[in-house]
C-alpha cells in the first residue's frame, strides 16, 4: 500500500501558524510609511480652510434667517452649525496632539481657535485626551486626576452595583450618560476640565491660559452675535443651539469608537498596547460627505495606532494597515441605525466574568 503523502504547508500558511499576537505596536507601526506620520503644510491649509468656509457658510445661514424671522428654519441652522463646529474640533484635535503642523507654537494658538466654538479648553482637553490613547479600554481607571481618562469605560457589574447601593444618585446619572450619550459628553467636558486641582501643577498655567482665552473668546463671540443682529437671542441661535449639536456629534464618534459588542475591555495584567489600540477601538465608517466634513475621523485605528497621524492621513494610513498582516485584527462596520441602536440597548455594565457587556435590565433582574 502506498502511503498517503501529506501535502507540504505553504511558506504563508507556515508563516500564520507561527505568527504570535503583537503586544506592542511597532509592527502595524512599521506597516505604514513614514511620511504619513509627518504633518504637511499644503494638506492642513486645506483642511483648515475647508472647516472655516463650512462654519462661516453655517454662520452665514443663521444670520440670514435670524434677520428674516425664518423662525421654522433654524433648527436646520443649528443642526449646520454644530456640524461645522465639529470639524472645526477635529482639527482642534489634531493640534493639540501636535500632528496638524510641525510648529507646535503654531498648532496651540489654532487649537485654541479651533476649539473655541465648542467652548472646551483647549490645554485641559490636550493634557487629558493624550492620557486617553495611553490606557484605552483597561478597565483599572483612576478617578483622582485626569491622567487616566478613558472615554466610555463601563463601569463593571460589580462596581455598577455597589454605586446603586451606596450612591444611587450617581448610579442614575451613569445610566442617563449610557440612555443619552450627548449629556456623557458634557458631563465628561465639565468634570475633567474645570476643575484645575485635577492637574499637577506644571499644567495649570497653560490651564489657566486656557480658561482666559476661552472666556474672552466667548464674549467677543456672543457680543459680536447681538450687533450684528441687534437680537440677545442670536447667542442661543449661533452658539448654544450649536454646541448642543456639537455634544451629540462628540459622543457620537467617542462612543462608537469606544463601545461596541465586538471589543473588550482587560486588566491591567491583561491589557497591552495592542489589545487596547488595534482590537479595541472600532472604526465606524460615515457617509462620505460626513466623513469628509469631519476629516474622516470616524477612521479611529490609525489615530489610536499612532497620534502623530494626521487627520488628512488617516484615509490612506488605514489604507495601508488593512493590507497589513494586522487587518485581520481591524474592527468596522458601516454606518447601520439598528448597530448604534444594539450598542445603545445593550452597552451598560461590563461584566468581568462573562467578558462582555450586559445592559442594565440583565444586571438588575
Amino acid at each position: 500500500m502506498i502511503p498517503i503523502l501529506e501535502k507540504p504547508e505553504s511558506r504563508l500558511e507556515t508563516e500564520i501558524k507561527e505568527r504570535r499576537e503583537p503586544v506592542n505596536l511597532t509592527g502595524p507601526v512599521k506597516s505604514i510609511r513614514p511620511e504619513l506620520y509627518r504633518p504637511n503644510s499644503k494638506k492642513a491649509m486645506f483642511s483648515a480652510i475647508v472647516g472655516i468656509v463650512f462654519h462661516s457658510f453655517s454662520l452665514g445661514l443663521l444670520y440670514f434667517l435670524i434677520k428674516n424671522d425664518y423662525t421654522y428654519l433654524l433648527p436646520l441652522g443649528w443642526l449646520l452649525a454644530g456640524t461645522s463646529v465639529t470639524s472645526l474640533f477635529v482639527l482642534g484635535h489634531d493640534c493639540a496632539h501636535a500632528s496638524f503642523l510641525k510648529n507646535n507654537r503654531i498648532n496651540d494658538v489654532l487649537g485654541h481657535f479651533f476649539f473655541l466654538f465648542s467652548f472646551y479648553p483647549y490645554y485641559g482637553w490636550k493634557f487629558s485626551h493624550n492620557a486617553h490613547h495611553a490606557h484605552t479600554n483597561n478597565l483599572d481607571s483612576n478617578n483622582h486626576d485626569v491622567y487616566y481618562d478613558n472615554a466610555w469605560l463601563p463601569f463593571t457589574v460589580s462596581q455598577y452595583l455597589l454605586l446603586r447601593k451606596k450612591k444611587p444618585v450617581r448610579a442614575a446619572i451613569y445610566r442617563w450618560t449610557r440612555y443619552l450619550p450627548p449629556l456623557g459628553s458634557l458631563l465628561h467636558n465639565i468634570i475633567n476640565h474645570a476643575y484645575p486641582s485635577k492637574y499637577i501643577e506644571t499644567h495649570r498655567k497653560k490651564l489657566y491660559l486656557s480658561y482666559v482665552v476661552l472666556g474672552l473668546g466667548v464674549v467677543c463671540l456672543f457680543l459680536a452675535a447681538y450687533l450684528f443682529t441687534g437680537k440677545l437671542s442670536s447667542i442661543f441661535h449661533f452658539f448654544i443651539a450649536p454646541g448642543i449639536v456639537f455634544q451629540f456629534w462628540m459622543s457620537y464618534y467617542t462612543y462608537l469608537h469606544h463601545t461596541s459588542d465586538e471589543i473588550y475591555f482587560y486588566k491591567q495584567e491583561d491589557w497591552n498596547p495592542y489589545k487596547g489600540q488595534i482590537h479595541s477601538t472600532y472604526n465606524f465608517l460615515n457617509p462620505k460627505i460626513i466623513s469628509f466634513l469631519h476629516f474622516h475621523i470616524d477612521i479611529h485605528t490609525p489615530h489610536h495606532l499612532s497620534t502623530a497621524i494626521p487627520c488628512y492621513h488617516l484615509k490612506e494610513a488605514y489604507r495601508e494597515l488593512k493590507k497589513s498582516e494586522y487587518a485581520n485584527d481591524v474592527k468596522e462596520g458601516k454606518f447601520s441605525l439598528s448597530y448604534i441602536y444594539r450598542q445603545w440597548k445593550q452597552c451598560h455594565v461590563w461584566d468581568e466574568k462573562e467578558n462582555k457587556y450586559k445592559s442594565f435590565r440583565e444586571v438588575h433582574t
